[in-house]
């Protein structure tokens, strides 16, 4: 990520210039000390954005950790050297997943252990750039080791965003369900989008959302409707992604739950009784309409009451599709991610503001996914900008919302697909 501040510098001497053109009584001489007074605050504003240009480009997110780690291994046959290499291979793979756990969530590493052993930790030479033994300790049979290693960190949020996983404090899609369901007392499906709605999710809807949350996912509640939509179950396609747009989702999860009695496998016929729920659903871009995740989950349950025996069925469908769907919208979205685009960053209130502007400016170079930002008008209370992010422009705004300022705040007023408008505000 680079921004460029002689972009800057340029713009900004234009700027100046043609403040300079417009100063009253410019036909007039000007004393020395009226010069220096003239020109002395816009080029303390320009060194400032000179310094803050330079400043992004420092604080760029290194590519590479370095780690100093602790690698055990037992000596076998009296071999000193095997033993000091599989300590080394021990302390190598200790810090590749040290960086994986920096980036994950606790309850994703819980969930999708197998799958970043085999995939991550098992494959520790794909990340690890270059190591360094600093000492070694020999007591018994066994050889300790600390290393110092640099780990490829962007190599390996790469390949786990590819598994599906979701990184810690990276921004990622806003997910609303429509998903209808019917147990087997009902007469008809369940939904909160037609003409008596829910005052919660469904089942399958719950279980899902529960799934995908732990996983890193910001879910929608259903809206608040005063007024029924009163759509059908299977509304068209059109009407349910105008209004996932409405209510800012990212991706529509829309599908049906069902559950069905099964054959008894229970010895005590009559008391206990089997139920099988079907969970399908599939998952939208809201933005382009694309078909980017579908899954058809099965899960059986047993209970004496039908309808508990029911909603335990629905819940351990709609988990398992859960799984399913946050691997494979996690990986269509990063896929879109990865095609950055120019996101235009227009910003009201630059008027005796500059140097909140700069700080502005550098939190924006500093968010995830900022490749490149490129400073494109300045004038006298407004500037524009050019972002190369990678994500959508609801994405990056929700990325700057998180950031805190001192002495300013922001109010980003409005978020179309391509732009994002932004207004500084005195504090």
């Amino acid at each position: 990520m680079h921004t460029r501040p002689e972009n800057v510098v340029h713009i900004y001497l234009a700027g100046l210039i043609a403040s300079v053109s417009q100063w009253p009584g410019r036909e007039e001489p000007m004393s020395e000390s009226d010069t220096i007074k003239k020109w002395i605050r816009p080029i303390c504003l320009l060194v400032c954005l000179v310094l803050a240009g330079t400043s992004s480009q420092a604080d760029e997110t290194r590519a590479v950790k370095q780690l100093k780690v602790l690698g055990t291994a037992v000596i076998h046959d009296n071999n000193l050297a095997d033993g000091r290499q599989n300590a080394v291979n021990d302390a190598l793979v200790a810090a590749v997943g040290r960086v994986v756990m920096q980036m994950l969530t606790v309850e994703t590493v819980v969930r999708r252990f197998q799958q970043i052993n085999d995939s991550i930790l098992a494959e520790r030479d794909n990340y690890v750039q270059n190591y360094r033994v600093l000492t070694e300790s020999v007591s018994g049979n066994s050889v300790r080791v600390m290393v110092q290693v640099d780990v490829a960190a962007d190599r390996v949020s790469r390949d786990l965003s590819r598994l599906g996983l979701a990184l810690t404090g990276a921004v990622y899609p806003r997910i609303l369900f429509m998903v209808a369901e019917r147990n087997l007392t009902d007469a008809g499906f369940t939904y909160w989008w037609g003409e008596r709605p829910l005052p919660q999710q469904t089942i399958c809807e719950g279980a899902m959302a529960a799934t995908l949350q732990a996983t890193g996912f910001e879910i929608i509640a259903p809206p608040d409707l005063s007024i029924p939509l009163g759509l059908p179950v299977n509304a068209p396609e059109a009407d349910m992604m105008a209004l996932g747009g409405r209510v800012g989702a990212d991706v529509l999860v829309f599908g049906y739950g069902t559950v069905a009695a099964v054959p008894n496998t229970h010895t005590t016929v009559g008391e206990v009784n089997d139920y099988e729920a079907v969970v399908e659903v599939q998952a939208f871009d809201v933005r382009s309409g694309k078909l980017i995740g579908r899954t058809r989950q099965k899960a059986a349950a047993s209970s004496k009451d039908v309808v508990k025996g029911g909603r335990e069925a629905l819940s351990g469908a709609g988990a398992l599709a859960g799984d399913e769907l946050a691997r494979q919208v996690m990986a269509a979205w990063r896929q879109e991610q990865e095609r950055s685009t120019f996101i235009d960053v227009v910003v009201e209130g630059t008027g005796g503001r500059i140097a909140s502007f700069v700080r502005l400016r550098t939190a924006i170079s500093s968010l995830s996914g900022v490749k490149e930002l490129k400073m494109k008008e300045m004038s006298s209370d407004r500037a524009a900008m050019a972002v190369n992010y990678q994500g959508s422009s609801r994405s990056l705004a929700d990325a700057l919302l998180l950031k805190t300022f001192t002495g300013f705040g922001i109010d980003i007023y409005e978020v179309t697909s391509t732009a994002v408008s932004i207004r500084l505000l005195q504090q």
